[in-house]
């Protein structure tokens, strides 16, 4: 079943865009030399911190310094002095090293029913809370779609979560409309609930059920591994193509809203290899202020092919199709233990309901992906949630750096909600680095101290101080739509620890602004290997910035997710939000 993943629509768009498929049309680097001033221009780099302009030529750092200096640097040359950003901030465009641009490009179409306030390029969404408020809010778009006229169409709801939302079953979604298929998508993406009109227009039968881990057919509740198999007859309807490429440009916005240069897919492919890359082209093509970096999913490659080696021989394959703005890299990742937000971290003490959590992928297949990956010389990124999916991680990642001394590979932490002090060391002891989803706070820590963890261990979600005592390399990702799209967001929230009702949680746990904007800058880019490219400011880089109204060592840190972002510069050319 999961072959037949969105092949109608897409293969088609494949078929017809294959005259281009390598050819982004997106605009190239600047060609005319410019020295930019500023302000301030933080530069992440401890040899040269800060200078107030800079040269580029050719998409390229040329100089950095004193307006003086950078003229001297170049003298050479006819430069033009471009003074736009006199009174404004540059920093090196942001990175969000983890983020899903099919999962976005699904969402963003979908209805947002959620605990939290979203603002998308559609509008601000209305937070929902409580078991009958979520149920209304379905009536009342239920009602919508028949008074205009639909009383069959597909209802596709993304953001439920039962801390906030209360349980949720097949029953309730027929209640609400019994002849309209709904979906529900859970606010990890690990779990969807489909009603009774959705199970039939889906084909899928109890016999289907029968058997499967992480299925319930009384509840239509679907999650984790069998989002793969059972779960995949969902996906063609909502990912069909035509709101698939709508919301792709959706995420283009909130991209460049977000100040972000480079974004990276954190597991390429989701669902279709071909029809997800033929999206991106089509997407760059219109030509999108950023660049994307593609890193193979070890966990698909895996599936699709029944053996590890040959998961390796595809990956690698991947890697000739690399062009200017769509980038693949030698970085492969695999998943441990399940999500935060479905409360199935593997935790070493139990919940406060006494389960434990799940494996989103098999241990043997785990230590299959590890094992094939690591020996071919590719780099690596683990998903991993829960302190006991940590240790669990930690132990594969010692026994391989024991028997191999002399290699070295760059292994990189996804996620990371929740660990303990002894564990940070341990990382640091391993070389290892982490991304952190700063933002689980935020959302997480008042409703879990209820719901699940208690309030001492919802207090240590996200534990950057600890990790940042410890000297461990830690960058920030949005996994877009688990958090907002927005570094400076994520940066907040790391240095102040205040959640989503205004109370400060483990604030033994806050980081730095040094390192917090560290993360959404060089320590980003090196997480993917493109630190000699992007990531800071020197001369021979990449001439990427983020252009901001305040200087974030100048705002108080509780106003730092304000700070306005006039926009980026991407390869020299500038791309503003609005015109000035």
């Amino acid at each position: 079943m999961a072959g037949r993943i969105l092949r109608t629509g897409l293969v088609a768009l494949v078929l017809a865009t294959l005259s281009f498929f390598w050819l982004s049309r997106a605009p190239g680097p600047d060609p005319t030399p410019r020295i930019f001033t500023a302000r301030r221009i933080l530069t992440m780099e401890p040899d040269r911190p800060e200078a107030t302009a800079v040269a580029v030529r050719d998409g390229r750092i040329v100089a950095l310094g004193s307006l003086e200096e950078v003229k001297a640097a170049v003298d050479d040359g006819e430069f033009e002095i471009d003074g736009r950003f006199a009174g404004k901030v540059l920093l090196p465009g942001f990175i969000d090293p983890h983020i899903h641009p099919s999962l976005g490009a699904t969402i963003l179409p979908m209805e947002i029913v959620s605990a939290m306030e979203w603002t998308t390029p559609e509008g601000r969404t209305v937070a929902v809370r409580g078991r009958d408020a979520f149920l209304g809010r379905l009536r009342l778009l239920e009602r919508e779609r028949s008074d205009a006229g639909d009383s069959t169409g597909w209802l596709l709801v993304w953001g439920y979560h039962a801390p906030y939302h209360g349980e949720l079953s097949r029953s309730d979604l027929d209640a609400v409309a019994p002849g309209r298929p709904i979906l529900v998508w859970q606010r990890s993406v690990h779990e969807m609930y489909l009603n009774t009109a959705a199970l039939e227009a889906l084909e899928l039968t109890e016999g289907d059920f029968a058997g499967v881990d992480q299925a319930n057919w009384a509840d239509g509740h679907i999650w984790e591994g069998a989002m793969f198999t059972l779960g995949a007859a969902a996906t063609r309807k909502i990912a069909a193509p035509a709101s698939y490429r709508r919301g792709l440009s959706l995420m283009s916005e909130v991209i460049h809203r977000g100040g972000l240069t480079t974004v990276a897919e954190q597991g390429f492919p989701q669902v279709s290899k071909l029809g997800e890359l033929a999206m991106l082209h089509l997407e760059m093509r219109k030509g999108a202020p950023y660049r994307f970096v593609l890193v193979p999913n070890a966990m698909y490659l895996l599936r699709k092919n029944g053996d590890a080696a040959a998961a390796v021989r595809e990956a690698e394959s991947m890697l000739g199709w690399s062009t200017e703005r769509i980038r693949f890299v030698k970085h492969a990742k695999y998943y441990a233990d399940g999500a935060i937000y479905s409360q199935l971290m593997q935790m070493s003490e139990p919940y406060l309901d006494d389960h434990h959590g799940e494996w989103l992928m098999p241990r043997a297949d785990q230590k299959a992906v590890l094992d094939a990956f690591w020996d071919a010389g590719w780099d690596l990124h683990i998903h991993v949630n829960g302190d006991a999916g940590l240790d669990r991680v930690l132990d594969d990642i010692e026994a391989k750096r024991r028997t191999q001394p002399a290699t070295e590979r760059r292994v990189v932490l996804e996620h990371y909600g929740f660990a303990r002090d002894d564990q940070h060391a341990r990382v640091a002891e391993l070389d290892v680095a982490v991304s952190n989803n700063a933002y689980y706070l935020y959302e997480l820590a008042p409703i879990y101290a209820e719901h699940g963890l208690g309030p001492e261990r919802a207090a240590r979600i996200s534990p950057l101080g600890g990790l940042e005592r410890e000297g461990v390399r830690v960058s920030f990702h949005s996994d877009y739509l688990m958090a907002p799209a927005e570094p400076l967001r994520l940066a907040w929230v790391a240095v102040n620890r205040v959640a989503s009702d205004g109370q400060v949680w483990g604030a033994g746990e806050r980081m730095s602004l040094d390192a917090a904007l560290r993360a959404i800058t060089i320590e980003g880019a090196w997480s993917l290997g493109l630190e000699d490219e992007i990531g800071s400011l020197r001369p021979g880089k990449r001439a990427d910035f983020t252009v901001l109204e305040r200087d974030p060592y100048e705002v108080a840190p509780i106003e730092l997710a304000d700070i306005p972002i006039w926009g980026t510069v991407l390869d020299g050319r500038p791309y503003p939000l609005a015109t000035p």
